[in-house]
């Protein structure tokens, strides 16, 4: 899947505006009564093996954070990765930020 965005994110909370933003030969059916798509861009400085996430919520707010770790190797490419993970449906005053960790 592929999304116009630099080093920054966007949830997507509609098969109407995932069809509209993103690109790519997977174009699947997504439940968004259900679930919303985090979907993002990040420059690396090197090449990535893998992504691993975590979705944590914090108890006094309530706000999600979801954790994302790029684990680099050592090939000389530097790209520009998209991430991407459904996560359960948010509230409309339920916050979620990107804490991005690589290594």
């Amino acid at each position: 899947m592929e999304i116009d965005l630099v080093d920054e994110f966007t949830i997507i909370r509609s098969q109407s505006s995932f069809e509209a933003l993103v690109t790519g030969s997977c174009q699947p059916q997504i439940d968004f009564s259900t679930y919303d798509l985090v979907i993002g861009k990040r420059s690396l400085s090197n090449g990535n093996t893998s992504i691993d996430y975590k979705l944590v919520e914090d108890c006094e707010t309530g706000d999600q954070v979801l954790m994302v770790t790029f684990h680099q190797n050592d090939t000389t490419e530097a790209p520009n990765l998209t991430y991407h993970a459904l996560i359960p449906k948010l509230g409309d005053e339920q916050g979620l930020s990107i804490a991005i960790t690589i290594v």
